[in-house]
């Protein structure tokens, strides 16, 4: 059994000790997947530690299928959704019908992020609107394919695509507009 097995049965046990040493080596990372869905670093904190309280609550059910990075990313990931939804009452705009083949997705005309620094490439995704915003973080940084991020949001698959297609046209846009200035 490696340490971070050992630190999981423990938090099972409900040992402070072990939630300490798990939050310790945890939160900077987990702060990172909630600050990527939401703008203020009060709210990514506020998420966060909703977050580990979920975390704690429900480590029994973490049973080893996937890696506990992957357990405990998507649990951080949902609660940063669901603060987002709370804050701003997020809608998606339907329209699936229009936006059904894969292939209609900008992945060919994406334009590079040549000169850009990673903070830049931050704001221009933080003027995202909330539901391309989200739709895109689950998609292109996340991993997830359109069928679960439609599960978890409560929208169709063509809604999904639809988002990301409008996030990557937004950012086409924004990174042009900071290329053009430099």
């Amino acid at each position: 059994m490696n340490e971070i097995d050992e630190i999981i049965e423990q938090c099972k046990a409900e040992k402070a000790w072990a939630q300490e040493k798990l939050f310790k080596l945890f939160a900077p990372k987990m702060l990172g997947v909630c600050r990527r869905y939401l703008v203020s670093i009060d709210d990514a904190r506020d998420a966060m530690q909703d977050g580990f309280v979920k975390v704690f609550l429900n480590i029994h059910k973490y049973e080893g299928r996937s890696s506990f990075n992957t357990w405990i990313t998507r649990v951080m990931m949902n609660t940063a959704i669901d603060m987002v939804k709370k804050i701003n009452k997020v809608q998606f705009v339907r329209d699936d019908y229009f936006f059904n083949d894969e292939n209609a997705l900008l992945d060919d005309d994406f334009v590079e992020p040549d000169g850009l620094s990673q903070k830049q490439l931050l704001e221009i995704i933080d003027k995202l609107p909330n539901g391309y915003k989200i739709v895109f973080n689950m998609y292109a940084i996340d991993g997830l394919p359109h069928k679960d991020i439609a599960t978890i949001l409560g929208i169709s698959e063509g809604t999904s695509k639809s988002q990301l297609n409008r996030a990557r046209a937004f950012l086409k846009t924004e990174i042009k507009k900071l290329q053009a200035a430099s």
